[in-house]
């Protein structure tokens, strides 16, 4: 089962599902979780190969939306408010059209339903590529990873993956290899085949080009009771750069 942590106390009330991206994990989601404890309990989730999650074969939106599914019916609880970021996005997404008496409310964070060209090729080729064996200092890592990717705030986001044993070597606790593996499989996103009719709001970054306006129509087919935000001041990650602008919006909805 997923590894996940509960802030708050499930008290019958649907709790908020919060879902990471692609290299991401649950500790994303902690200074957003902790703001929303006292209007509703948050259960944040690593998703399969990432974080504290089993490694296993296989990365489809429906395997992962049925990871989900299979936490909240340890958890007795029978449906949630479901909000993703980016690959989590498209897993809450492909959830609420499969399974919709599960989802009460949908909040996708910076992604369309669509599949999107593989712009994160080289940046797992680059991460497959650091010499764990000899590695000495996080430093080094940044430093290798610096001609890929350029934004420092974007490296130290990517090397939160990177885990140290006692002995001091170094290891990427998300599943690398697997995640590269099925990486074109990540980018896409399965073909609809119904339509989610609960309330849902779209969170987009005005510096992103993730959500683009020709692709609102597209959501409209699929979400028909959507709204889109756009935070004019965020990039990809709007619950980790504009945290307090990010946190109106969603309790907006919620509320």
């Amino acid at each position: 089962m997923l590894n996940y942590r509960l802030l708050g106390t499930l008290d019958g009330n649907p709790p908020l599902v919060v879902l990471h991206g692609l290299l991401g994990s649950l500790d994303n989601w902690q200074t957003f979780a902790r703001g929303q404890t006292a209007k509703r309990a948050v259960l944040a989730l690593d998703l399969r190969n990432h974080g504290d999650s089993p490694h296993v074969e296989g990365m489809s939106y429906r395997q992962m939306g049925a990871d989900v599914v299979e936490v909240l019916d340890a958890l007795a609880i029978p449906h949630c408010d479901l909000m993703g970021h980016s690959m989590g996005g498209k897993v809450a997404m492909t959830l609420a059209l499969q399974q919709p008496e599960r989802v009460q409310r949908l909040l996708v964070v910076d992604i369309a339903p669509k599949a999107y060209p593989p712009r994160h090729q080289a940046l797992l080729q680059a991460m497959s590529s650091l010499p764990l064996a000899t590695l000495t200092s996080r430093k080094q890592a940044d430093e290798w990873l610096s001609s890929t990717v350029k934004h420092p705030f974007e490296r130290g986001f990517l090397l939160k993956n990177l885990g140290r044993h006692t002995d001091g070597t170094f290891f990427w606790q998300c599943n690398l290899p697997e995640i590269a593996k099925q990486y074109l499989k990540i980018s896409g996103f399965p073909a609809p085949e119904s339509v989610f009719t609960q309330p849902t709001l779209f969170v987009r970054g005005g510096q992103s080009d993730y959500v683009q306006d020709t692709d609102i129509d597209g959501i409209w087919q699929v979400f028909p009771q959507a709204t889109l935000t756009t935070i004019d001041a965020a990039g990809h990650l709007p619950h980790v750069q504009t945290p307090a602008e990010f946190s109106a919006v969603v309790n907006a909805f919620l509320n």
